[in-house]
């Protein structure tokens, strides 16, 4: 049961989680609002959808890539928080060097947006990769035959 919840639920939540938390990394630099803007519902509204635009960008380059770690990860057993922030700091390299022309902040936001991304995914479903094999492997050796 632990490992239904965990691939139904929790990877994907992790997923999203970090593409909230990369989107966030993305768009908090550049936001320069003046003073007292925040009580203005449109601002607020703006700023939602584009959050929430941001996400849905980073969401859709990181599936592929992402869900090829994931399940190596999760066969592999691969819980290691080092692993998990370079693989994704290494996909904000990469998605900066396919800027081309953009500003060096533009990179650096996409570097430390990737790194991120990883972290989170850590920090919900990423340290617990693999263990579910382990339970399966146990089980089968406690089974009497």
């Amino acid at each position: 049961m632990r490992t239904v919840f965990r691939f139904l639920f929790l990877i994907p939540l992790g997923f999203v989680a970090a593409c909230f938390a990369a989107g966030f990394a993305l768009l908090w630099p550049f936001l320069d609002l003046p003073p007292g803007s925040l009580g203005d519902p449109f601002v607020i509204a703006q700023l939602t959808v584009g959050f929430m635009t941001q996400c849905a960008q980073v969401g859709t380059a990181a599936l592929v890539p992402w869900g090829l770690f994931m399940v190596a990860s999760e066969i592999a057993g691969w819980r290691s928080l080092l692993l998990h922030a370079g693989l994704g700091a290494l996909g904000g390299v990469v998605a900066g060097r396919m800027t081309a022309g953009a500003p060096s902040s533009v990179e650096t936001a996409l570097v430390v947006a990737g790194l991120a991304f990883g972290l989170v995914y850590w920090l919900v479903a990423g340290h617990g990769a693999g263990l579910w094999r382990r339970r399966a492997m146990s089980r089968n050796e406690a089974a009497p035959t």
